[in-house]
């Protein structure tokens, strides 16, 4: 009998892929050339120095390495990088490039460096060893490919913001009411498999019920559902018909455990292409024309964790396919799928006999053994993952067919009739897998393994595999063993499986409750680790490669935590946020589980012991419960700029310290929902929230100097917005006074120095406000921060404009946003553009405005939502610069984007601002019924924020109107028609 692989190195398969090694051959003399001559051509050492080792590692290539076709991708990533370097640099000194094709071109140095010396020690080990033959991993290769991508993007920075589309094109486009949408490019939708057989009939009967209805695939994991809608959104009729609007969403690399709508519609926000994950922004996207949505794997979000959230992404999926402009598909496990639409539903049958062994035999070629492959692939129920994945262990194991033969006769027998006698999704692959003889010999601790990887999202940890499995002396072992009968792979440092044999092990191996997991090594691993933080050389860092692990741990122990051990949890709980806080930024699913905890966690000594005093004295460990968990998540989610849910968490941490007689804490929360109120533009329920911290603090005597300072920078304020300036002077004088003489408060010393100088400027006293703001500034310099840095210099442009110094203003402006941009602040980015397009608008340049504000949303773009309070003062801005220029309908669609966004995020201040703006736009028009009833709305917008409408633009120079808009001053004194 032949060996089945050697038909593969046959003569005529040698014969067929000698054109495709000619054609690399020819890629990488071009590539190598373009490199070489692109290396002249442009300016400076660094691109220079890039682009001579990328030519050098490109002759490794041709002239060593063996699997040269291997390389094509990143062939092609080399001409693209020569292209745009050449691009952004070519024709421009050095200070004149972006500084972020600068950086990019820094850390691909060092990338480069690292590829030439791996593929230069691949060349000597060739030469040195006759025997060894040079070649390079496709998992190296593929890592290689993912860091090129991701300098392209770095380095086509300009030319992404230079290809935004204009605001006034977006607003002329949109309907009334809709909003401004920040889009960069829509993800395409996948290629058609290049392995697919069998399943012509299904994709043109799913093309046929597409025309009237939605359709739903429904089928076992693996049964080759995703395949299927591939193929059927590359259909030519699918592509006739809506072109470019064809989006597939998976969910297949996401835990449903962590799944909440928020999550559901961001997925859909990305493939559309857009930066705002509102959903109202998605609805308006797809309202456009006619749009293809494939939502695959659905199951996940089907099965949310929480209830709430499951029920409102089912509303949601029901509102998207109520559009008459959108035709969904879902792929499914779940046969549960919504009442309120008409779908078609189509079971994925298995292959047939025919087109099973094709497929199985284009991965693991056994010409001449047809007849039994048929009865293998029979056993299996013709299962399409599992044919893919036996032929896979059959090649990677270089087996004969004899031999895979035997290793299921011998195990696979009993596995065939599990669930009487009918195979289930994956299970006889896996089964027949995790019996095999390399399997058998490695006991349960495979499966042990197996359990751990698919319960943790992001795998195992590479270099953790030793405190996870201390009882298995051969881990390593195991997990190559794993690896190579592809059950597992290598991904990222970190060892993780498919997700649907992850879905299939934590189903039929753990069960819905994981009561057969040992997590007791995982948990010692990651909570050791959050217990001291600075213990660690990165400060946390480490914790943006392993959060979703964590996330999913936590939240496994907090639904299934008892008094006696939730101290324990909760202090991970705490620290994990916290480090998430500070290292990566995102939405988390605890929420739930959090406060789902019980009330009163604490013990009734520990609660009196808290009773008597303010914070943990020295040497005396901190204690965590629930409070502690929901107060660290009420500051994570205000600084994702969620304000409205971050008052609510406070005000439940405020009620469970409260409980505790914690009264320190309970006033720290009240002054985070004042602070949050005033961000929101609520002054009167700021003001009233932090008297009642005051209160609260001298009632209880936790009252310290640094509490009372901090709480008066607030109430400064808020008397600044209310127009009462001489008692916030008086009591922003005090706090400053107070932090000057506090080493650990610059931040707080700063925050004073601004608002005094922003109560000078008001008061028109420009001399004391710049010396204010220049006093903030050096304090930033000493601290060597460029955010600080960049804050003060937009505090002082204003001054600048006040004093009538314009050229001054801009300088300052662009001198705040590269620092800005330099100290990685979305926020303060955005606002040195938006302030610099405001001042552009009142020079009446509004061409430069225009160009300004384009620059503005790729900063958006880039910071990814970051800086969501951003959205709404863009569209504020852009609306006016509209109405200065006089094209009154395009200020008015953006002026209604600004209220909408406004409101939906709860940013009264705005949506006054820009309902006032409605008004003057309807007077223009001769409205004087419209204006009026706009008029009316801020006036109750101002009732609501609690100041007086002769305040509404306090702190607020780039958004004020001109002189010339007089109807809302007509209006409040009662002259408006007879005017």
């Amino acid at each position: 009998m032949h060996l089945p692989w050697k038909a593969k190195n046959s003569p005529g398969a040698s014969t067929s892929n000698t054109s495709s090694h000619d054609g690399t051959m020819l890629a990488l003399t071009n590539a190598i050339g373009t490199l070489d001559l692109t290396k002249d051509l442009v300016p400076f050492d660094v691109a220079k120095g890039v682009l001579s080792t990328l030519s050098t590692a490109l002759t490794v290539i041709k002239n060593t390495m063996q699997n040269k076709d291997d390389f094509a991708e990143i062939i092609s990533r080399c001409n693209k990088i020569a292209k745009s370097i050449e691009r952004s640099t070519r024709g421009k000194l050095e200070s004149e490039i972006d500084p972020t094709v600068i950086q990019a071109l820094s850390e691909l140095q060092s990338f480069v460096d690292d590829l030439e010396m791996t593929v230069k020690a691949k060349e000597h080990r060739a030469v040195t060893n006759r025997a060894f033959s040079a070649s390079m991993d496709r998992e190296s290769i593929a890592r290689w490919k993912d860091r090129l991508d991701y300098f392209l993007r770095m380095c086509d920075h300009e030319v992404i913001m230079d290809t935004r589309t204009e605001i006034s094109d977006i607003a002329r486009a949109l309907k009334m009411g809709a909003k401004i949408q920040f889009e960069f490019d829509a993800e395409p939708p996948p290629p058609r498999p290049s392995m697919f057989f069998g399943r012509d009939d299904l994709v043109r009967d799913a093309v046929e019920f597409l025309n009237t209805r939605h359709v739903v695939l429904v089928g076992p994991g693996g049964i080759g559902k995703s395949s299927i809608a591939k193929a059927i959104i590359n259909d030519d009729a699918v592509v006739a018909r809506f072109k470019d609007r064809r989006f597939f969403i998976r969910f297949d690399d996401i835990n449903a455990s962590q799944v909440t709508h928020g999550i559901f519609i961001g997925r859909i926000a990305g493939a559309l292409g857009l930066r705002s994950s509102l959903l109202s922004s998605v609805k308006r996207s797809l309202a456009t024309g006619e749009a293809f949505l494939v939502l695959d794997n659905a199951e996940t979000f089907q099965d949310a964790a929480s209830d709430a959230d499951s029920s409102r992404i089912a509303e949601t999926v029901d509102e998207l396919g109520s559009l008459p402009s959108v035709t969904i598909m879902l792929t499914t496990r779940n046969r549960r799928v919504s009442t309120n639409l008409q779908y078609t539903t189509i079971d994925v049958p298995a292959l047939e006999a025919s087109a099973a062994r094709q497929a199985f035999m284009e991965i693991y070629p056994v010409d001449g053994f047809e007849a039994i492959v048929d009865r293998l692939l029979s056993a299996l129920d013709f299962h399409t993952l599992s044919i893919n994945l036996l032929a896979h262990v059959g090649r990677e194991n270089q087996w004969t067919l004899l031999e895979l033969m035997r290793s299921w006769g011998q195990e696979g027998t009993h596995l065939l009739h599990i669930g009487d006698g009918k195979l289930r999704s994956l299970s006889a692959t896996i089964e027949l897998s995790l019996t095999s003889s390399s399997i058998t010999k490695l006991g349960n601790d495979a499966r042990h393994v197996m359990q751990v990887a698919a319960f943790l999202p992001q795998g195992i940890n590479e270099k953790a595999m030793d405190d996870f499995f201390p009882n298995i002396p051969n881990i390593h072992s195991v997990v190559d063993t794993l690896c190579r009968l592809s059950l597992m792979y290598r991904k990222l440092g970190a060892y993780t499986m498919l997700s649907p044999i992850r879905m299939h092990i934590s189903d039929t191996h753990q069960g819905r409750d994981i009561p057969s997991v040992d997590l007791t090594h995982v948990r010692n691993h990651y909570y050791t680790q959050l217990t001291d933080m600075s213990d660690r050389d990165d400060g946390g860092a480490w914790i943006g490669t392993e959060d979703a692990n964590l996330e999913r741990l936590i939240a496994h122990d907090l639904s299934r935590t008892t008094r006696k051990d939730m101290a324990i949890i909760c202090r991970a709980c705490y620290h994990f946020i916290n480090q998430l806080r500070l290292h990566k930024r995102r939405p988390i699913s605890l929420h739930s589980a959090i406060l789902g905890l019980p009330d009163g966690s604490r013990s009734a000594i520990l609660s009196s012991i808290l009773k008597a005093v303010a914070r943990p004295r020295p040497g005396q460990a901190a204690s965590y419960g629930k409070a502690e968990c929901v107060f660290i998540l009420g500051i994570h989610t205000g600084g994702l700029v969620n304000v409205a849910e971050a008052i609510t968490l406070f005000t439940v941490a405020k009620r469970l310290f409260l409980l505790e007689r914690n009264y320190n804490m309970a006033a720290s929360c009240l002054k985070n929902i004042g602070s949050r109120y005033m961000s929101l533009g609520r002054i009167a329920d700021a003001e009233r929230t932090l008297q009642e911290a005051l209160a609260m603090r001298r009632k209880h005597r936790v009252l310290s100097s640094d509490d009372e300072a901090a709480i008066n920078l607030y109430i400064g304020d808020v008397m600044m917005y209310r127009g009462r300036l001489g008692e916030a002077l008086l009591l922003l004088a005090n706090a400053r006074e107070y932090f000057e003489h506090s080493s650990d408060s610059k931040n707080s010393l700063s925050w004073a120095m601004r608002s005094q100088g922003e109560v000078q400027l008001i008061s028109g006293n420009c001399l004391a406000a710049r010396h204010h703001f220049e006093a903030r500034l050096s304090l930033h310099i000493r601290m060597n921060d460029d955010v600080g840095r960049s804050g003060s210099l937009v505090d002082l442009s204003i001054v600048e404009v006040v004093e009538g110094n314009i050229a001054e203003a801009h300088e300052l402006l662009q001198e705040a946003f590269m620092l800005a941009t330099r100290g990685k602040s979305a926020h303060m980015a955005c606002a040195a553009l938006w302030h610099r397009a405001a001042l552009a608008s009142d020079e009446g340049d509004f061409d430069f405005a225009r160009d300004l504000l384009r620059r503005l949303h790729a900063e958006l773009a880039t910071y990814g939502g970051q800086s969501h309070v951003a959205i709404p003062i863009a569209a504020y801005v852009s609306a006016r610069n509209e109405l200065f220029a006089q094209d009154h309908q395009t200020a008015k669609d953006q002026f209604l984007n600004a209220v909408e966004y406004s409101h939906e995020q709860s940013l009264v201040r705005f949506q006054a601002r820009s309902t006032r703006a409605l008004g003057e736009i309807s007077l223009l028009e001769n409205d004087i019924t419209g204006a009026e009833v706009w008029f009316a709305k801020t006036m109750t917008l101002c009732d609501n924020m609690g100041i007086h409408p002769d305040f509404l633009y306090i702190k607020a120079d780039h958004c004020k109107l001109r002189e010339t808009h007089g109807g809302w001053n007509l209006f409040l004194e009662g002259r408006l028609r007879s005017s």
